[in-house]
């Protein structure tokens, strides 16, 4: 059995999807993205997002990372005006990420889906509007991974 059969094993029965990338390239789509690299002499995994793989993953570790929250780490703090950002972010839409209301430019906030204390890139891709409220509350926690 190859590698990638023995991925969709481990994962049927669960809510995640196997994609595969080609070239060894193997995606997890649970609540996280995960991408995984069985085949290479580093078996390495990283959730998409983030600033750093784990290096000599398991299929059980790559099928945890789909729905566990990355660790809380340092980081440095973002030095730059999100105006510019928030406008464009505006352009496609208007609803806080989280609770769904109306935002301003002046009322909407950069949420990090994964949050930068838990190695979330600071670019656009992990980037969403959010009401001060929400972002707040949030913090670096990932209350949507929690167990429904």
């Amino acid at each position: 059995m190859n590698t990638l059969d023995k991925i969709r094993e481990e994962c049927s029965g669960l809510e995640i999807e196997v994609i595969d990338r080609g070239n060894g390239h193997i995606q997890l789509k649970g609540k996280l993205l995960v991408n995984y690299y069985p085949n290479t002499k580093k078996c390495s995994a990283y959730v998409a997002g983030t600033r750093k793989a784990e290096t000599h993953v398991t299929i059980q570790r790559a099928i945890e990372m789909t729905y566990l929250p990355p660790d809380v780490k340092p980081y440095k703090k973002r030095r730059r005006n999100t105006k510019p950002i928030r406008q464009k972010m505006l352009k496609k839409s208007t609803a806080c990420h989280w609770c769904g209301n109306k935002l301003t430019l002046n009322t909407s906030t950069l949420e990090h889906i994964i949050p930068l204390h838990r190695g979330g890139l600071d670019n656009e891709n992990n980037m969403a509007l959010a009401c001060p409220e929400c972002n707040q509350k949030r913090g670096h926690n990932m209350p949507e991974l929690e167990a429904e």
